[in-house]
C-alpha cells in the first residue's frame, strides 16, 4: 500500500489558542508556565488513531523555539516537522543540512529586498513589537496598520524576491520560494508516489493544499467563530483515511 502522508499547519488547524481554553481540554503548549494552546479530548483522541495509519509531519509558520514548545498528545514526537513557513525541515529534532542550505540561498538573494523592510519598519511609529529576521529564513513583526503598511512597501520598493504578509497584527517579509508549497515539493521528493493529504486554514497554506492529493481546509472555525467545533480538520481527515483504507 502506498505511503499516506498528512501534512498539517498547526495554529488553527490542530490546536488552538488559549483564549478558547475550557477545563476539560488538553493543553499542548505552555510558555514560563502560562498555557498557551490545547486540543480538545475528542480531538486528541481523533489524532491518535490517524497517526498510526499516517506519517504525520507538522508544516507551520512557527520559529523552531515556538514549535518546540508543543507536545503533543499521545506521546506522539514527529520525526519530520517543517517550520519556519517552510524554511527549516527536522528530522528527528535536527536541522536537515541540504534543506537549509537551500533556504540560505534562497535568503541571501532575497537580502536586499529584506533589509529594505527592515529600514522602513524601522521609521514606522504603527510597530509596537521587535523586527526579527526568523531562524534566518523571513521577517516579522507586529503593528497596528498590517495592510496599510504593506500597500505602502508594495508601492514604493521594487520587492521582486520577497512578497509581503498580514495575518492580523502581524506582519511578514517572506523570500519567494520559503514556502509551504515549495516545502511540500521537496516532500514528495523524498516520499515517491506517497499520498499527500495536506491541511491548513490561512494564506500561508493555500500552495500546499493545491498542490496536495487531498486538501482539507479548516474551514469549520469560519462558520464557527466561536470555536465550538476545533475538531473540524481532524474529522474530515479522519473520515478521508477510512475512504481509502
Amino acid at each position: 500500500m502506498q505511503k499516506i502522508l498528512f501534512l498539517s499547519d498547526l495554529d488553527n488547524t490542530l490546536i488552538f489558542s488559549y483564549k478558547r481554553m475550557s477545563d476539560e481540554n488538553i493543553c499542548v503548549e505552555t510558555k514560563e508556565g502560562k498555557k498557551l494552546s490545547y486540543m480538545t479530548p475528542k480531538g486528541a483522541a481523533l489524532f491518535g488513531e490517524i497517526i498510526k495509519r499516517v506519517t504525520f509531519i507538522p508544516v507551520t509558520t512557527r520559529s523552531r523555539e515556538q514549535y518546540e514548545r508543543i507536545t503533543f498528545p499521545c506521546g506522539i514526537i514527529p520525526g519530520y516537522a517543517v517550520i519556519d513557513n517552510g524554511g527549516s525541515l527536522l528530522v528527528n529534532g535536527v536541522c536537515d543540512s541540504l534543506w537549509q542550505k537551500d533556504t540560505d540561498m534562497i535568503f541571501s538573494r532575497s537580502s536586499k529586498d529584506i533589509s529594505i523592510c527592515r529600514e522602513y519598519l524601522e521609521r514606522c511609529t504603527d510597530v509596537y513589537f521587535e523586527i526579527r529576521i526568523v531562524d534566518g529564513a523571513f521577517l516579522f513583526t507586529k503593528c497596528h496598520e498590517c495592510e496599510r503598511n504593506i500597500d505602502n512597501m508594495r508601492r514604493t520598493f521594487s520587492l521582486s524576491h520577497t512578497e509581503l504578509f498580514a495575518i492580523g497584527d502581524k506582519l511578514y517579509a517572506i523570500p519567494r520560494g520559503i514556502n509551504k508549497e515549495n516545502a511540500l515539493l521537496k516532500l514528495r521528493q523524498r516520499f515517491p508516489d506517497s499520498i499527500i493529504i495536506a491541511a491548513g486554514d490561512s494564506e500561508f497554506d493555500a500552495g500546499m493544499l493545491s498542490l496536495s492529493d487531498i486538501p482539507v481546509f479548516a474551514g469549520g472555525l469560519s462558520d464557527d467563530p466561536d470555536g465550538s467545533e476545533p475538531d473540524y480538520t481532524l474529522k474530515c481527515v479522519y473520515r478521508i483515511l477510512e475512504d481509502i483504507l
